[in-house]
């Protein structure tokens, strides 16, 4: 892919993911501060995937690119249970609820009260929460989807790339980092930040609002 020439498509890779991981960080640690209820950690959740959406944009100018294999009703990364930070099963159960029917939400809770051995956002093959999906869905990507139905994802035997990954891998190091961070300032605020199963802590959201 051609890159452009100008002032901003000259920052490297790294030099940019560092400013919009301190960005990040400030939004983390200030939206932290100001929590009241629950619903300003939804929105600081989503704000950070707003971040996030624009880091994968920008990489995508900035880094070389190559053809990911992923694709609409590819759903292998999906049929495993997935582990995410709290924050975002939260943001995850109150955009399924913005979004579905009451036919497919009670569907969703009866996947959670069963018990479910992949991601219970996932139907018809594809993820029904796509826009506000957590961190940690954003990270996979594949070039071969053979590699996929042998259970390898993304590039994990290569490592860290440097400035001369492509954009998905860049991406993915970005996310795994800030992940981290995230962790640490939560522990700073006394917050245990998991990781949990996406599938449990819905389920003990939705039974909080019940009951709460």
């Amino acid at each position: 892919m051609p890159q452009s020439s100008s002032p901003a498509s000259q920052t490297t890779p790294l030099t940019y993911m560092r400013s919009k991981m301190d960005e990040a960080d400030t939004m983390f640690k200030e939206g932290l501060a100001d929590i009241s209820q629950p619903s300003d950690l939804t929105q600081l959740a989503g704000k950070l995937l707003d971040l996030c959406n624009d880091v994968s944009d920008h990489l995508a100018h900035i880094c070389a690119v190559k053809p990911v294999a992923c694709h609409n009703g590819c759903d292998i990364c999906c049929k495993s249970l997935i582990q995410i930070n709290p924050i975002f099963a939260r943001l995850a159960l109150e955009h399924a609820r913005d979004i579905f029917t009451q036919e497919r939400l009670e569907q969703l809770h009866q996947r959670l009260v069963e018990g479910t051995p992949f991601c219970p956002f996932l139907f018809d093959g594809s993820c029904s929460i796509y826009e506000k999906r957590p961190m940690v869905c954003r990270g996979y990507y594949s070039l071969d989807i053979s590699m996929c139905q042998t259970g390898i994802f993304c590039e994990g035997e290569t490592g860290y790339q440097g400035d001369d990954g492509h954009a998905a891998h860049q991406y993915r190091i970005f996310l795994f980092v800030l992940e981290k961070r995230i962790e640490e300032i939560e522990r700073g605020f006394g917050i245990e930040p998991g990781p949990v199963f996406l599938h449990e802590a819905v389920r003990d959201l939705w039974s909080e609002r019940v009951h709460g």
